[in-house]
């Protein structure tokens, strides 16, 4: 893994050991270059943040801050390290719980991205679904990006139950299973 552009173009990135599945380069070279110049400036929340690639991605592309969210100690503890080797200003990692962290969050951010473990089965929990509450509302600025990387079959992934009250989904791209679903605030 390693960044793609911007001032850390070419650092490789650590990946922490264990169940960590860290957006794959291609998927966010993609995602980056859909988003463009809404990057430069932006306020940033990755949430379950695993290597803090996406959050130092969107740094080495110019946006202002950076914040990482993971509630495991081995992906903090690799997203600080990638992030000191980056040398860029901006960015913080937080552990926490990532719906408890949006509950009591007071910022705002132009983009917020959310990687969580995928729902593989029915039944298993879609964490994507349980954060498209008000509250997340709250922290997206006004024209924001909410922006869901999910595994196609069951919860978000399925094209059946990507509709939230209060959200409007305004784009969809495909990279193998892999799915990133925009989202908006609906007017």
């Amino acid at each position: 893994m390693r960044i793609i552009a911007g001032k850390a173009k070419g650092l490789q990135i650590k990946v922490p050991q264990g169940e960590v599945r860290p957006t794959q380069d291609r998927v966010r070279e993609a995602l980056f270059n859909i988003l463009g110049s809404l990057v430069t400036g932006a306020r940033v929340l990755d949430l379950y943040c695993g290597s803090g690639s996406v959050g130092i991605e969107a740094l080495s592309r110019g946006a202002a801050s950076a914040r990482m969210v993971d509630a495991a100690r081995a992906s903090c503890a690799m997203a600080r390290h990638n992030l000191e080797q980056s040398k860029l200003p901006g960015g913080s990692v937080v552990q926490s719980d990532c719906l408890a962290f949006v509950k009591r969050d007071a910022g705002q951010y132009d983009i917020i991205f959310a990687d969580p473990p995928y729902a593989k089965a029915i039944g298993d929990r879609d964490m994507i679904a349980e954060l498209m509450t008000d509250r997340l509302h709250e922290l997206l600025a006004p024209g924001g990006y909410m922006i869901a990387e999910a595994q196609l079959g069951y919860g978000v992934g399925d094209a059946h139950s990507r509709d939230f009250p209060g959200w409007q989904l305004v784009d969809e791209r495909r990279y193998g299973k892999n799915t990133i679903l925009f989202y908006q605030t609906a007017p």
